[in-house]
């Protein structure tokens, strides 16, 4: 059977076991996540693959998937306060899902996070991941494996933030150091 048109909330996120790694590398820092959202014209509600659509996350868009990304990994790793005076907020600058190709399919996601601390900014930078997987000719193989690796591609973003040096050191997770005295 080919599939038909569906359509499919994105898979609930999972916290990722190298991006857990991270943040328990570095000894310090506990955030909270703040304002997420999506740049005007980005595709936030949903993304259509061969007629079907993935929607967004628990709130219906996908500004509300990356914000779950980040808290889900925080708490994962212990590096999550709500309360915190260092904050994480983003905005969803491109998120394309193409899963029309025959032989490979790709997603494109990037957002501009900013870091602040005690209400000024510490980090501000825009981050660009890319997920390929292999495709299918078949829309009943290649609708569900695209939707299956939106996920992926949201770890991969969340993973270029936490790899930043700049983010490490303006969130506070930097090595312990020694202050001269």
């Amino acid at each position: 059977m080919l599939g038909g048109c569906v359509s499919q909330p994105a898979m609930t996120y999972q916290a990722s076991i190298d991006n857990t790694e991270v943040l328990l590398a570095h000894p310090t820092g506990k955030l909270s996540v703040g304002h997420v959202d999506a740049a005007a014209g980005v595709a936030n509600a949903h993304l259509s693959v061969r007629g079907s659509e993935l929607t967004g996350g628990s709130d219906g868009t996908f500004a509300g998937y990356l914000h779950d990304a980040l808290t889900t990994e925080l708490k994962a790793a212990g590096r999550f306060d709500a309360s915190s005076a260092t904050r994480i907020d983003a905005t969803l600058t491109h998120n394309e899902l193409d899963g029309g190709a025959v032989k490979n399919a790709k997603a494109v996601l990037a957002a501009r996070f900013v870091v602040s601390k005690d209400g000024k900014t510490a980090y501000d930078k825009v981050l660009t991941a890319s997920h390929q997987w292999e495709s299918s000719f078949i829309g009943a193989v290649a609708i569900p494996a695209a939707f299956q690796n939106y996920p992926a591609a949201m770890q991969k973003l969340v993973a270029k933030l936490f790899n930043d040096p700049e983010f490490i050191r303006a969130a506070g997770m930097g090595p312990a150091t020694t202050a001269a005295r």
